[in-house]
């Protein structure tokens, strides 16, 4: 461009207005020399690119002769106008001339580069640098502060003194451009011709990359050659370049890097994309998320991970009076989790938090592709929304790849491959092209991998986001989410069987099945509404696997599959529904366990499904143990009978469990003694860590009824000393229930009262009010607090009436024991008076009565 095309430019704080020979920083006039204010006009028109002083001594004396002193002072003048002592807005670089290097924005016509402008000198030879800058760096004066990636930027530069082609790529808005602005600035002074930044982005032909490089490093080439040439003037250079946003020209910057690192060995390359290069030399670097807080941190914990600290930075740049606190740093944790971590996501997110509000943002969040665009101009416009992010990934894919993407998105968390192609392949997308599209959404890092020899998949949030959008848009939506419901259904149906089949340790079956669960949930709450079978037997198997490790999400997913049970449901479906419901409700609604496995129980017979009728059998004798009298008895003589030598030792577990039982109510202490160690020595063979824990548990229960403390006292410490950091420790409550019962049978009362106040949170949400409260009694009359003791005895009393259930042999044995102690000291007319009004107390009543040091009335 040439001068006398320039008229308004700004830059930084400065308006440069030639038609009126002013320049002002901000309302304040600066003088200036005519020649140098001219001078300044057309470094800032050619703002990047290197001006000869050839070239600047014909636009300021175009037919005068000047000595260089002229120039210098101009230049001189320009710096001090500018206030720039240290020469980072107009740069020397060495040998070839001079270089603006602000950020210029122009009212008309102004440019980075004059096409008018004489050519810059080729670099045929490697140049000394006295001091200056070699070329241009295209990057700004300053970055912003690197937030979260001091690791990455430690291993890109250990790399980069072993590798001379590094391809840095990771997804969409994860951070590869400022990572590698960062490595650039901080490799500044670290070769002999310094460091050179090359945008990609905007350069659409493929043919054109070359040219784009050489003019970002001020170098002219031109014509077919054009590769030639930049190679020729690259040749002799010590220099580390970064090419940006590589991933929609990658064969052509892949061959151009490859011939840079045959021919250039001096000059080091990190490349950006969304996709590796796959030139066979270079060293790929995938760039994951910002560290995620755990949900529950707060703000302490939480901004020291950088996903917070990065929301909480750009947040206080919109407005420094924000700040996170105790109340409300739970909602930008739930943002940035939301958001994967993605920081470009992030930055958006925190610009608006404090206009919004974060409880309004995390609402918002739902609707992230609407409400999240970038706050800074400078922003290229792939990154001016979440949307544009996404929508420059996806127009990368080809037909098939995005057809794959889009149907990906029915999925809830990580999947496999196979049922990938069991869901989302189909007469349009075969099982091989689902394959192929998988490692190409892999590699452009729009679908995670894990690795193993089980490789799982997921969508992070926002590409799953975008990619149910497109489902929704496309109208595939149902079909994919009826497959998707059949594929969980058969994937649970056959993990059933599996289970019991013995070919593998119990614990690695359920590791292999967990990761599939949150799917599974998925699949059945979409089937409630739509497909009435698989909801029904997603309810039974889902119950079934969560087992008693999390009573609560068992009994759920029974209730809500409740109401589709009927003559529309198959008889064998039925039948296995209404067996994990007996099993969900057995310890808590012993009436409506029988009812429902004596109903499953018909059904299996008629079948002839023998192991399923064995293991509700097991469960009938179970009910059957809470009673006094010979219920039960025919169900355990049958369950014996069906039994096989050659079943795996989990099937057996079953009826060595209702065993231990049938005779631990009826005070056969020795013979239930040996049923719970026959059952923990089956479990223990099957490789079930956490059915092993229970029938520890029982056995413990057991050597309570027998009286048998010290022994008890040993096996509860043993039990407790393996829950310790074991994931099962909150969701084995009888654990801390029987060693509480064995320290009492002990007189250890200290001890009891310690684990009795700890463990008794833990009672309220799984219904076992009435159990500990037959302990917390005894406690009491230990301890010389009858009246405390007679009120919490009424209140065990009216619980399990509520529950309609039997207390078993230690819950009765303590019982006892508590309401002897109380009507020593208080007579029966007290106590009796006193239960009447435990009966009417609320669970919030009982930590004070049970647990004051003084009897309370």
């Amino acid at each position: 461009m040439s001068q006398a095309a320039v008229s308004l430019c700004r830059f930084g704080e400065f308006t440069l207005d030639l038609p009126r020979a002013s320049l002002r920083r901000g309302e304040t006039e600066v003088a200036l020399r005519p020649k140098s204010l001219r001078l300044l006009g057309h470094l800032a028109a050619n703002a990047g690119r290197v001006l000869s002083r050839d070239e600047l001594y014909a636009v300021l004396w175009p037919r005068a002769v000047v000595t260089d002193d002229s120039l210098t002072r101009c230049i001189s003048d320009v710096r001090e106008a500018l206030g720039d002592r240290d020469r980072r807005i107009v740069r020397t670089v060495s040998r070839l001339g001079y270089m603006f290097c602000a950020e210029v924005e122009c009212g008309d016509a102004c440019a980075a580069a004059a096409s008018a402008a004489a050519p810059v000198a080729a670099a045929s030879a490697p140049v000394s640098r006295d001091g200056a800058v070699a070329w241009p760096t295209n990057l700004p004066a300053q970055l912003l502060p690197l937030i979260g990636r001091d690791g990455d930027l430690a291993h890109l530069q250990a790399l980069l003194r072993q590798h001379r082609l590094i391809c840095l790529v990771g997804a969409g808005g994860v951070g590869k451009s400022v990572l590698a602005k960062a490595l650039l600035h901080k490799h500044s002074a670290a070769f002999e011709h310094g460091v050179c930044w090359v945008d990609l982005a905007s350069q659409l032909d493929p043919a054109g990359v070359a040219g784009q490089v050489a003019a970002s490093m001020g170098i002219a080439v031109s014509g077919a050659d054009s590769r030639a040439a930049l190679l020729r003037s690259l040749k002799p250079l010590q220099m580390l370049m970064a090419w940006d946003n590589a991933e929609h020209l990658a064969e052509e910057v892949a061959a151009l890097a490859q011939a840079l690192h045959d021919e250039a060995p001096g000059v080091r390359l990190v490349v950006t994309s969304q996709v590796p290069l796959k030139t066979g030399v270079e060293r790929v670097v995938r760039l994951g998320s910002l560290a995620l807080p755990p949900a529950a941190a707060g703000v302490a914990e939480a901004c020291s991970f950088a996903a917070v600290e990065l929301f909480l930075a750009r947040a206080q740049a919109a407005d420094a009076r924000f700040s996170l606190t105790e109340s409300n740093v739970a909602f930008a944790v739930d943002v940035c989790r939301r958001l994967d971590g993605l920081p470009l996501a992030i930055e958006m997110a925190a610009a608006l938090a404090p206009w919004l509000g974060l409880p309004r943002l995390a609402e918002t969040i739902h609707d992230r592709f609407r409400a999240l665009v970038a706050s800074r101009r400078s922003a290229p416009p792939r990154h001016k929304t979440l949307q544009a992010a996404m929508q420059w990934s996806h127009a990368l894919l080809s037909p098939q790849e995005q057809t794959a993407f889009r149907r990906l998105g029915v999925f809830a968390g990580s999947f496999s491959l196979e049922l990938a192609q069991h869901t989302i392949a189909d007469a349009a997308l075969d099982p091989w092209e689902v394959l192929h599209a998988i490692g190409a959404l892999v590699e452009r890092s729009l679908l995670s991998a894990s690795g193993g020899d089980e490789p799982r998949y997921r969508l992070l949030e926002t590409p799953r986001a975008f990619a149910s959008s497109g489902l929704r848009s496309a109208g595939d939506a149902p079909a994919l989410r009826l497959r998707h419901a059949q594929a969980y259904r058969a994937r649970l149906e056959s993990a059933y069987h599996d289970h019991f089949s013995g070919r593998e340790p119990i614990d690695r079956w359920r590791e292999r099945l967990v990761p599939d669960l949150q799917d599974a949930r998925a699949a059945f709450e979409w089937s409630i509404a739509n497909d009435a079978q698989s909801a029904v037997s997603l309810a039974a198997n889902l119950a079934f696997v969560l087992s008693s490790e999390s009573p609560i999400d068992r009994r759920a997913v029974i209730e809500a599959s409740k109401p589709l049970i009927g003559d529309a449901i198959p008889k064998p479906l039925r039948a296995r529904w209404a067996q994990e419901a007996a099993f969900s409700v057995a310890d808590i609604h012993t009436p409506i366990a029988r009812e429902w496995a004596g109903q499953a129980a018909a059904v299996f017979r008629e079948l002839e499904q023998t192991l399923d009728l064995y293991r509700t059998l097991g469960l009938l004798v179970y009910c059957a143990s809470n009673t006094t009298d010979m219920q039960g008895s025919l169900e355990m003589a049958e369950m014996q009978a069906i039994e096989q030598p050659h079943w795996p030792p989990v099937v057996k577990a079953y009826g060595a469990h209702a065993a231990a039982c049938w005779h631990s109510a009826r005070r056969n202490f020795e013979e239930a003694l040996r049923w719970r160690r026959l059952c923990l020595q089956l479990y223990e063979q099957a490789g079930y860590g956490w059915r092993s824990l229970v029938a520890r548990s029982n056995l413990l229960d057991s050597l309570i009824a027998a009286g048998q403390a010290g022994e008890a006292i040993a096996c509860g410490s043993q039990l407790l000393g393996l829950l310790q950091g074991n994931r099962f420790v909150a969701s084995l409550p009888s654990a801390r229930l029987n060693f509480v019962a064995a320290m009492l049978l002990a007189d250890d009362t200290a001890g009891a009262r310690r684990l009795a106040i700890e463990s008794w949170p833990q009672a309220i949400p799984i219904r076992w009010q009435a159990y500990w409260a037959d302990y917390l009694a005894l406690l009491a009359g230990l301890e010389r607090r009858p009246q405390a003791a007679s009120r919490l005895l009424g209140y065990a009393q009216a619980r399990y009436a509520a529950l309609g259930v039997a207390r078993e042999v230690n819950e009765a044995l303590a019982f006892s024991r508590a309401d002897a102690l109380a009507r020593e000291l208080l007579g029966n007319e007290r106590v009796d008076a006193l239960g009447l009004q435990g009966a009417g107390l609320a669970d919030g009543d009982i930590p004070a009565l049970a647990f004051s040091a003084q009897d309370v009335s």
